[in-house]
């Protein structure tokens, strides 16, 4: 898997992913899913295992933890059928796809305020690296916008 995405400010208040990634095997619950969220340590550098996610069958949970989000991303980037698996292929925006769509996911919806980084690894059942990738997110009090 290669992601190719990146952040548009369309508006003020409005930005969008765009861009395209490449699915070079179908993901779908033959494989693994992996994400480990670090946080930033006061005293510097990134403390892994703020939140550990890892299971089988990666199409499916990853399906069911991005909620409704699934549906309208794989419908901006022409995913077809929009469900599991996503077969190999390249798959692309261009119109862009509002990151506020992602808000409604099954994730916790309360976090503590801080610095993160995000690491997601698919991986195949024999433990080898099928694709991953990483980013960071700042959660901030509603008086620090």
């Amino acid at each position: 898997m290669q992601v190719r995405l990146y952040l548009n400010r369309k508006s003020s208040n409005v930005t969008e992913f765009k861009g395209n990634f490449t699915v070079g095997v179908p993901f779908d619950d033959s494989l693994i899913l992996d994400t480990n969220i670090e946080s930033w340590s006061l005293t510097g550098g990134w403390k892994p295992n703020s939140n550990v996610y890892i299971t089988n069958n990666a199409c499916s949970k990853g399906k069911f933890i991005a909620g409704n989000a699934w549906g309208t991303f794989a419908k901006a980037f022409h995913i077809p059928g929009g469900n599991c698996p996503v077969p190999m292929g390249i798959y692309s925006t261009s119109t862009g796809y509002d990151t506020s769509l992602l808000e409604d996911n099954n994730m916790p919806k309360v976090y503590f305020y801080g610095k993160y980084k995000f690491v997601a690894k698919v991986k195949s059942k024999d433990n080898k690296l099928v694709g991953c990738m990483a980013y960071e997110i700042e959660l901030l009090r509603p008086w620090e916008v």
